[in-house]
């Protein structure tokens, strides 16, 4: 499980969207934590286990990577869930 070190923001739905390009990265977006995303996810298929820190907290969840077409950017995006409690 690859843990990224910036802070996130997660829509209502628990979406979460990753920005792979430099220069439209949000507040928050680490770019060491887009080359563990990019580094990760070309190992295991294009999908990675991530935990992050976002505006609710500490989730975890799938992040798959999505290759540009035509007018889109590549990007990494998937649903996070908080953590089990123990």
């Amino acid at each position: 499980m690859l843990t990224l070190h910036g802070h996130y923001q997660v829509a209502p739905n628990k979406r979460l969207t990753i920005l792979a390009e430099a220069d439209q990265q949000p507040k928050g977006t680490l770019p060491t934590d887009i080359r563990a995303l990019s580094e990760a996810c070309a190992q295991n298929a294009g999908r990675c286990e991530v935990q992050v820190i976002t505006q609710h907290g500490l989730m975890q969840g799938t992040l798959t990577e999505k290759k540009p077409r035509q007018l889109s950017r590549r990007l990494f995006e998937g649903h996070l869930a908080f953590l089990p409690r123990t």
